[in-house]
């Protein structure tokens, strides 16, 4: 009698599958030549997707590469990082080669350290740099096997590798069924093979090495039935063989089914006590050999009841763990047992489990009705995995413990922990479907809940697609409230709020009233913050603000983010910078990246606005790679967008241009009106740069869809309105300008007023324009104040002010120099060299080693300035969230392009780029 196909045997002949078994060869070739990659296989069960790895595993040895694999379980979705655990626990003792936060992050995860777990990307490039680590010493494949069964952190870390392993020794290599109603991996991997049913004479050639003396009627039958199906072909040609029975055509069921039906055949034509302890393995399919071996003897069993399912090729013994022939012989038997079976597997199981996480699973699955001691056991086990890090599975576990409280005071708590660790998962939906439930179970006098669950339904309004309470409704929140300093929390809320939506000013007097009533018992200057958001009279006092950045870490960034807005807004680009700053610092230094890469994006735009170009485009483009990692595409857009200005202000047109592409190509860009203008002010500085005035004036026009951008970009409305006689189309920004320095004072707003009305001044009046910008900027300085400088210079040396014009334009000359912005240098230089100046104009050169400089990619001038300050590899890595290796290999070409071989070269190298 033939034996059945057993998944993934070597020894089984492969048909049909030589074009996907010569590309995995090649690409673990590559692999053990140091060029990583990574592949997804996909197809229905039974395809051969785990023959496939399994024979590319064996290849490995043959090479010598290192293979370390990890699989997904049947309802092991909810144990966070599972699979992680079991793919880097053979190699955890290369953790102290990782930089400390990414050492501390993989420490959190695994219960080995006191650290709190880390952001969710510290831990998928921890992850890359371990695997990395090992891949020095060998070669690596990588193999994970059914992605549809794995826990969501697990799944989130793992795909993050497949994309960023080219530079390794190390192949990805995962395995999934298309299943519409998961999230597809695919896009994660460079490359995706989809197993597609074998030919029938494929399946012929299968079914006759397999079974070769199976009658050709029998044969055709197998054939037909198999529908081109590996699995099947081999299941249902044993079967016949095992029986001697021909394949039953009866009605049409799905591939699975019918092989479940197979194997379920098989199972009953073992003993009674076989049949036992295997739904028992099945319900513990993830449990050590040790934990249901012990479950078995509660039963009245032991392991040798096993063995006939061990001899018939069903189950596979290894000495930590028994494993099916197939998942589906898994899947067959837990389906087909009734609930007072599964519900007593589940309870030895439990009692048998060591490990918390999963003895309260099984507890949960053997429990009906209201339970609240096992509803206390998953809060704690809730609790845990959310301080791991596994906020999706720390959220279902919390809903089902609520499931189990009778008490609405209770279920209310629990749910609302449910949505907030679904929130911080990203599961957006299910957090607003969560809240909607708390809603209905919350009293009216449970304060603090009541506060909670409003916190995370306003945080939730500010990022994703939900309404959320509106500020109306938060400001009658705050009045049920009993302590005044619970009340100013909300009304923050709806400042906020009222701040983003740019509410009417009914509303904005609504809250201010309802601030102004509410005294603060807190030194924290809360109100005084959230008055600033929606009184246009009522700055931000520093005072207040440094008040506030002590308990920072305890706000969401939409509160930082605010405010460094509203100094934007008030013309005070340098309490801009510094609100950014503090945001920056915080959500670093508490391992909350996505609101650490807002605030890199938002510090972006005063720095370039103030004329840092080089340190505003190296926060966007930080900010640009990290939104791609996290998701996050409208900040991705928004970074892209200031990113393309301040390449556009360097002279780096081309690069410019792919940034505005990137900006434009972000399918969630369009929507948000202060991309649309940042964008367009970029393609504006490019217009005015190639020359292009009347074009540089229509992509001006179209930032005023954003007040707050229109209002800085306006300012470059007047250069190409005078060259092209259009003054009119400056007047309404001149208007909203002046009222605003009326309202701001803004020193830096008065300059550029002042400079827009002398480009468009006629005959003389322009220099008392020109001197007072020059007055202003004295106060704020930065770019826009080198700028006054060259168009005074070109207005002094147009009317034969030479002596005059040669000061400004000279100035200006070693501004723009200071501040990288190339084709205004050029400028400069030529109309110093128009005034006379040739001598000085030519004493001020690009130092040599600038052009070497600017070639350097945004990403490496990042690592090579941190380098420069005195820190080493690993603490780079840590402060811009990349590998340790990746540092190295940026320096490395740096280290090329500045024609440099030490790191002490670097600080005289780089110290005269603005």
């Amino acid at each position: 009698m033939p034996q059945p196909f057993a998944a993934g045997d070597p020894a089984t002949p492969f048909v049909g599958r030589d074009a996907e078994l010569a590309r995995l060869h090649a690409l673990l070739e590559d692999a053990h030549a140091g060029r990583g990659s990574g592949a997804l296989i996909e197809g229905d069960p039974g395809i051969g997707k785990t023959a496939l790895v399994s024979t590319l595993s064996a290849a490995a040895a043959t090479l010598r590469v290192r293979v370390l694999q990890c699989r997904g379980f049947r309802g092991g979705e909810n144990t966070g990082f599972a699979a992680l655990h079991e793919l880097l626990h053979p190699v955890l003792d290369r953790l102290e080669a990782l930089p400390q936060r990414q050492r501390a992050a993989v420490e959190a995860v695994f219960g080995i350290g006191d650290g709190a777990a880390g952001d969710r990307l510290v831990l998928s490039l921890a992850t890359l740099g371990l695997l990395e680590e090992v891949a020095q010493d060998q070669p690596l494949l990588l193999i994970v096997e059914d992605v549809h069964w794995l826990d969501p952190s697990s799944i989130e870390i793992l795909t993050f590798l497949p994309r960023r392993v080219e530079s390794a020794g190390l192949l990805v290599v995962a395995t999934t069924r298309l299943d519409p109603a998961r999230p597809s991996v695919a896009d994660s991997f460079p490359e995706v093979m989809r197993l597609t049913p074998l030919k029938p004479d494929e399946a012929h050639q299968l079914v006759t090495s397999r079974t070769p003396d199976l009658p050709t009627e029998i044969r055709g039958r197998v054939v037909r039935e198999a529908s081109g199906n590996p699995l099947a072909l081999t299941e249902l040609a044993a079967e016949w063989a095992r029986t001697g029975q021909a394949p039953s055509a009866g009605p049409r069921v799905s591939m699975s089914r019918r092989l479940e039906e197979t194997f379920l055949s098989e199972v009953h034509a073992l003993p009674i006590d076989t049949q036992r302890a295997l739904l028992l393995t099945a319900a513990g399919e993830d449990a050590p050999r040790d934990e249901v071996i012990a479950a078995l003897r509660s039963w009245g069993l032991s392991e040798v009841d096993l063995e006939p399912a061990v001899t018939s090729g069903l189950l596979h013994s290894t000495a930590d763990r028994f494993a099916f022939r197939h998942p589906l012989v898994a899947s067959a038997l837990y389906d087909a047992a009734g609930f007072n079976d599964r519900s007593r597997v589940h309870a030895a199981l439990a009692d048998a489990a060591r490990e918390p996480v999963r003895r309260a699973q099984h507890r949960a699955a053997a429990t009906t009705g209201w339970d609240e001691d096992v509803a206390a056991e998953l809060d704690s086990v809730a609790d845990q995995v959310f301080r791991q890090g596994a906020k999706a599975e720390a959220s279902t576990v919390w809903r089902r413990a609520a499931a189990l409280v009778q008490h609405s005071e209770e279920r209310a708590r629990l749910l609302t922990s449910a949505a907030e660790a679904a929130r911080q998962a990203g599961a957006s939906v299910d957090a607003a479907a969560i809240l909607a439930e708390v809603r209905t179970v919350t009293a009216p006098t449970q304060f603090a809940l009541l506060r909670r669950s409003a916190r995370t339904d306003w945080l939730l309004s500010m990022t994703a697609d939900h309404r959320g309470r509106s500020t109306l409704e938060l400001v009658e929140l705050s009045r049920t409230l009993p302590e005044p300093d619970d009340r100013i929390e909300v009304l923050v809320w709806a400042a906020t709020k009222c701040f983003i939506l740019q509410e009417p000013e009914d509303i904005r007097a609504t809250v201010r009233t309802a601030l102004r009533e509410t005294p603060s018992q807190s030194s924290s200057g809360l109100n005084h913050i959230a008055l600033a958001l929606v009184d246009p009279s009522a700055p931000l006092e520093l005072a207040a603000f440094e008040r506030f950045r002590a308990e920072a870490q305890h706000v969401d960034g939409a509160l930082l983010n605010c405010l460094a807005f509203s100094a934007e807004e008030a013309g005070d680009l340098s309490t801009a910078e510094r609100c950014w700053t503090s945001a920056v610092s915080t959500f670093h230094d508490s391992a909350r990246t996505s609101d650490e890469t807002i605030g890199l994006c938002g510090r972006a735009t005063p720095r370039v606005g103030a004329g840092d170009l080089t340190g505003g485009l190296a926060d966007a483009e930080q900010a640009l790679r990290l939104s791609h990692a996290l998701g996050l595409p409208v900040v991705a857009a928004m970074a892209a967008a200031v990113a393309a200005r301040a390449y556009a202000w360097r002279g780096q047109r081309d690069r410019a241009l792919h940034a505005l592409h990137q900006a434009k190509a972000l399918p969630a860009a369009a929507p948000f009106a202060r991309v649309t203008a940042s964008a367009a002010w970029a393609a504006a500085i490019v217009a005015l740069h190639d020359g292009r005035h009347a074009d540089a004036l229509d992509e001006l026009a179209q930032t005023a869809v954003n007040a707050p951008v229109a209002l800085w970009a306006g300012a470059d409305l007047a250069e190409p309105a005078a060259r092209t006689g259009r003054p009119d189309v400056v007047e309404d920004w001149m208007s909203a300008a002046a009222a605003a320095v009326q309202v701001n004072g803004s020193p830096h707003l008065s300059l550029l007023l002042e400079r827009s009305r002398a480009l468009l001044a006629v005959g003389d009046d322009a220099e008392d324009h020109f001197e007072a910008a020059l007055e202003h900027g004295r106060r704020s300085a930065g770019l826009d104040l080198t700028r006054t400088q060259l168009h005074y210079g070109e207005w002094l040396r147009r009317r034969r002010r030479i002596t005059e014009a040669r000061e400004h334009l000279l100035t200006a000359l070693r501004g723009f120099e200071a501040h990288a912005a190339l084709p205004l240098a050029e400028r400069a230089r030529q109309e110093l060299q128009a005034a006379g100046g040739a001598e000085s104009a030519d004493a001020v050169l690009h130092p040599a080693h600038q052009q070497a400089i600017r070639s350097l990619t945004a990403q490496e001038l990042l690592v090579a300035r941190l380098a420069a300050e005195g820190l080493s590899n690993k603490e780079i890595a840590d402060q811009v969230y990349l590998s340790h290796r990746t540092v190295g290999s940026h320096l490395h070409h740096a280290f090329a392009k500045l024609q440099i071989s030490r790191r002490s070269q670097l600080l005289a190298v780089l110290g005269s780029e603005g």
